[in-house]
């Protein structure tokens, strides 16, 4: 599985998201949204453990393992 997950900082506003595909890239799960963050580091974070969270309530979680890729923005 392989989370490719992503922050944004404009201003004041934070957010992140992300989207979960299997091992024929098939999209299987998405998420966004605002969050209290205070920088791009802790929007990271943020999203890190989303995933995180995400992984470990899936079923398939004991076959296959997980690929985490990040990309980060700061206009």
């Amino acid at each position: 599985m392989k989370f490719n997950v992503a922050s944004v900082v404009l201003d004041d506003e934070t957010g992140c998201g992300g989207v979960l595909r299997d091992d024929k890239k098939v999209a299987c799960v998405l998420f966004s949204r605002w969050i209290k963050a205070r920088g791009l580091e802790m929007a990271e974070i943020m999203a890190i453990k989303t995933t995180l969270y995400m992984y470990i309530g899936s079923s398939r979680k004991a076959h296959v393992p997980l690929v985490i890729k990040f990309c980060s923005c700061v206009p």
